[in-house]
């Protein structure tokens, strides 16, 4: 693993001083706006509400604003795609992949998938005559210009366990990505404790010298799957399943876990896992094993889940990214950045 990690090292090292040289090209948009949302780490965090959340700031900014994906492990026939329109959703989650999807569902505004992110974005000018992109994901993307990069860090993992892809899980090294961020956000910081926080908003300020924001990512409802909401305190004293296919689960327990469950077991699948019919097999037996009251899973695996499923006990729990200390986007869009 160790031998693996170096030459990946290597590999992301290379290709970025590439970049920062200028050998490899980098294209530009002129006179829009782009936000790239992004990590070091690979997933757990918390990107997907994240982006909703600087939508929706940059809507009430008065901006006209379109997302940008990549499409993870979407299966499409054409490339870049239009997910939604703003007013309706044109595709499905297959097609599209799961975050792309769940922007679709929660915002009223364009979502575009692709490949080629700089094709996506001039798609996304030209059909929809937008102003302002939010680039999901897309902080290792360097194929593109953009205005500001705000770089997500996990609180409950920071550094990636210290090493690179597959030993750790950082996507570059650390230091050198750092130095390329415009800002930093530390998520799910409620999941840690406050002087834990302290010490790594001071680390990450006194390297970086960059803006430092907090956040967590809050339970807002609890959901059966045709989208009506329950009370949050069923929860309480239950027995309780969890399923998902994400980064990090953990951090999906502890988030049950605020909610005073009386016990806890987990199904876990791969990240980004496109469920089948058998997985329900499994889960259904492993609930009825430890007599679950409720089987919970995410938004995110929602979308994942086969057509016409019925369980009656199975419930979603939807999450809200909420700043704690937002220092975020100041002097976004202004002359001197562009």
């Amino acid at each position: 693993m160790r031998l693996l990690s170096y030459i990946y090292f290597l590999i992301t090292s290379i290709r970025n001083w590439l970049y920062d040289k200028r050998y490899l090209k980098i294209n530009e948009i002129p006179d829009v706006d782009i936000l790239c949302i992004g990590n070091i780490t690979v997933g757990g965090t918390g990107k997907t509400p994240a982006v909703q959340f600087f939508a929706k700031k940059l809507l009430k900014m008065g901006r006209k604003v379109a997302i940008v994906s990549r499409g993870y492990r979407g299966k499409r026939k054409i490339d870049p795609l239009v997910v939604s329109d703003g007013k309706k959703i044109l595709v499905t989650s297959k097609e599209s992949g799961d975050e792309p999807y769940i922007h679709a569902l929660n915002l009223k505004m364009p979502v575009i998938v692709g490949r080629n992110r700089y094709e996506a974005c001039k798609l996304a000018v030209e059909k929809f005559g937008v102003d302002t992109i939010i680039l999901d994901d897309g902080f290792q993307h360097r194929k593109l210009k953009r205005n500001r990069d705000i770089v997500l860090i996990d609180a409950t993992n920071p550094f990636g366990w210290g090493a690179l892809l597959p030993k750790g899980t950082l996507r570059e090294d650390f230091q050198k990505g750092g130095e390329r961020a415009s800002e930093f956000i530390i998520t799910k910081s409620d999941l840690i404790s406050e002087s834990d926080l302290e010490t790594l908003k001071r680390f990450l300020k006194v390297k970086f010298k960059k803006s430092v924001s907090v956040a967590k990512h809050g339970v807002t409802s609890l959901c059966d799957i045709k989208g009506n909401a329950k009370p949050l305190f069923w929860v309480a004293g239950k027995r309780v399943l969890l399923f998902s296919g994400l980064a990090n689960p953990l951090n999906f327990e502890k988030t049950v876990i605020s909610l005073n469950p009386e016990y806890i077991e987990r199904v876990d699948f791969m990240d980004h896992h496109d469920f089948k019919e058998k997985d329900f097999d499994v889960i259904k037996k492993r609930a009825k094993a430890m007599d679950a009251d409720f089987i919970i899973t995410t938004e995110k695996d929602l979308v994942k889940l086969p057509k016409g499923l019925e369980m009656d006990n199975l419930f979603v729990l939807k999450i809200e990214f909420t700043m704690l200390e937002d220092n975020s986007l100041k002097g976004f869009g202004e002359i001197n950045e562009k």
